[in-house]
């Protein structure tokens, strides 16, 4: 027995920081989820994961938590709601969702249910349209983003004749003129927005959907000429929106607020030219703490929901006080803020490519270099300065690589050598105190070098394509063993052909590290992992690379009295479905296949038996199966 203690595991994976509340470790060292405060004790993880699995999924498994998604949308509106009540604003706050985010139609759905049916939608394509037009509810708000044409223009203008509070919002000098056109041709008077380019500009991964480089919205001039047409159009009192854009995962809040204050003025300047705006659509940044550090990093945010909503109604509240002007209704679009949290992975732990920490029994066929890394290993039981014992193996060892090169090694000497050069850096490792001046950097080093390959049954560019795409970091826990003391640092490997096929950085005690604490697989058990924070953008970007498809997905819900049900499970694309896909005829398969069987001599039980595996596989997961997975 240790020391070691649920706290000491919390503390190692920092999950009260970018679990915000809805995860934490239970008395049996299992990784739980609180998607319901209401719901007693939450759910246990590990216990969820082996109901999903006699339901009949495989690993690996997206698990959606809905009643997270319920919370999220409560706690934004009521956000907003006490920083309108403290500074006497009398706008109306409404939360829209941009479904790109997620556009999984439960999702879409369990938010439109949520705060009372308070929440919106953002489409920015055709499609996106016509799943906004079908799902929301009587009266509800729309706003149309993105590229438009003739036909993107009329199905907006059907969803406002059929009273939904749809804008369509201007953010191409080039849509003006057809919007006016077919709005007259339908005699469906519309709602507009206006999209303006800040020249307030965040830091980060995505600063370039801010700022004047922006993709979309108007620069002044253009909004000015915008203003022109449509007064000589007759149409100016359809401009009731004033959109922006500050950025998405912005993580200083300064930044924030200065991209509000010009905003705010923008706002002020339009009312003042004659335009009778009543909304401001403040769009996306509001970001989520992926590390946990509360800092101003890519992957974290330095404020919380509340002080993001007191930010974006103080700038519309004072300038509006300063000008005497009318107070806008908000909308955000907060799409990332609202899903994160919801859906974790689910995946086993296939195989583990270690270092053996054991220097091999010597021999009389030794080459030098492995006399003299023997005789190394032998000084660090003197106490010998461990930097120094360090150097020189390294040395030692480069040198005996170059040996091997020239011929003048066996590949059995050069074993012998490999061996003997990683028990000593174990050794060293083991000893080093990361405190002390002049450990620090070759602990770092060793803890890379000697960490752990650890294979897992799902693939980064399918369920975590932001980590390959842009170094997104997402916490990853066991789901088990937590009151025990991981003993391994190790890198994760997906299943993928693809050497980026893998995660670089993880969510520590620290902030984050370039492995991440495990414990030792044991016989006979499946090691769990779980890969949080994946509910925004990650499903609707993830690609087939290798053919590795969608996977297994389910709904878990907790009802009051802590009893848990699975719905709308899907148990993942097949391998026929991902052929159809990169348009090979499963049919056409199946026949090239045969005929080359027969060609070969194969008949009767045994060409059977072959269309029978070959019939298992077509209709198969595209993952591991149970006997590939470590037991």
């Amino acid at each position: 027995m240790t020391d070691w203690n649920i706290q000491n595991s919390m503390q190692t994976y920092n999950i009260a920081r970018w679990g915000d509340g809805y995860f934490g470790i239970n008395a049996a060292g299992h990784m739980t989820v609180l998607p319901d405060s209401e719901a007693g004790a939450g759910i246990d993880l590990y216990d969820a994961a082996r109901l999903i699995r006699d339901e009949g999924l495989s690993w690996p498994v997206l698990v959606r938590f809905p009643q997270i998604l319920q919370k999220r949308v409560e706690e934004l509106c009521q956000a907003f709601d006490d920083a309108s009540l403290g500074l006497g604003f009398s706008g109306a706050y409404t939360p829209v969702y941009p479904i790109k985010v997620n556009q999984n139609r439960h999702v879409v759905s369990e938010l439109l249910n949520a705060a009372d049916g308070r929440i919106g939608l953002e489409a920015g394509s055709k499609p996106e349209m016509l799943a906004v037009m079908a799902l929301s509810r009587n009266g509800g708000t729309i706003i149309c983003n993105g590229y438009k044409d003739r036909e993107y223009i009329r199905l907006a203008l059907s969803a406002r004749r059929m009273g939904l509070r749809t804008f369509i919002v201007i953010e191409k000098p080039s849509e003006l003129a057809l919007i006016i056109e077919q709005s007259r041709q339908s005699g469906v008077q519309p709602l507009l927005g206006m999209r303006l380019k800040l020249a307030s500009i965040a830091s980060g991964k995505w600063q370039s959907s801010g700022g004047e480089k922006s993709k979309f919205g108007l620069a002044t001039n253009q909004a000015l000429q915008t203003i022109e047409q449509l007064r000589n159009a007759g149409m100016l009192d359809s401009l009731q929106l004033l959109h922006v854009h500050l950025g998405s995962q912005m993580s200083n809040i300064r930044d924030i607020q200065n991209g509000l204050a010009e905003a705010a003025r923008y706002y002020a300047e339009m009312c003042r030219v004659g335009v009778p705006l009543s909304t401001v659509d403040v769009g996306g940044g509001l970001g989520v703490d992926y590390d946990g550090t509360r800092t101003r990093s890519e992957c974290s945010v330095n404020y919380s929901i509340r002080e993001y909503a007191g930010s974006v109604v103080h700038a519309f509240d004072q300038v509006c006080q300063l000008h005497g002007l009318p107070y806008p209704d908000i909308i955000s679009e907060s799409g990332r803020a609202l899903t994160a949290h919801h859906a974790m992975l689910i995946t086993n732990v296939t195989e583990v490519d270690a270092h053996d920490d054991r220097a091999p029994e010597s021999s009389c066929q030794e080459a030098a270099s492995a006399a003299e890394l023997r005789s190394l290993f032998e000084r660090l039981d003197a106490n010998d300065p461990l930097q120094e014992v360090f150097h020189d193996a390294q040395f030692i060892y480069q040198d005996a690589q170059h040996i091997f090169t020239r011929g003048a090694l066996t590949i059995e000497q050069r074993a012998t050598v490999e061996q003997l050069y990683y028990a000593i850096c174990f050794r060293i490792f083991n000893r080093l105190k990361p405190g002390v001046q002049g450990h620090h950097k070759i602990f770092e080093q060793l803890e890379d070098s000697l960490a752990d390959k650890v294979f897992c049954n799902f693939s980064v560019f399918q369920s975590m394509p932001d980590v390959w795409a842009i170094g997104q970091i997402f916490p990853v826990v066991p789901l088990q063993w937590l009151d025990e003391k991981p003993d391994r640092r190790a890198v994760i490997h997906d299943l993928t052909c693809d050497s980026d096929g893998r995660i670089d950085y993880y969510v520590d005690r620290d902030g984050v590290e370039s492995t991440v604490a495990l414990h030792d697989c044991r016989q006979g058990q499946d090691y769990l992992l779980g890969m949080f924070l994946v509910g925004a953008y990650q499903e609707t970007l993830g690609d087939i690379h290798n053919l590795f498809g969608d996977t297994a997905a389910v709904n878990v819900i907790q009802s009051e009295d802590g009893c848990l049900s699975l719905q709308h499970p899907f148990t993942g694309e097949t391998v026929h479905e991902l052929l159809s896909k990169v348009e090979y005829d499963p049919n056409e398969i199946r026949q090239s296949i045969l005929g080359r069987a027969r060609d070969c001599g194969l008949q009767g039980d045994e060409l059977q038996q072959m269309l029978e595996e070959l019939e298992a596989s077509l209709e198969s997961y595209s993952y591991l199966q149970d006997d590939h997975a470590k037991k």
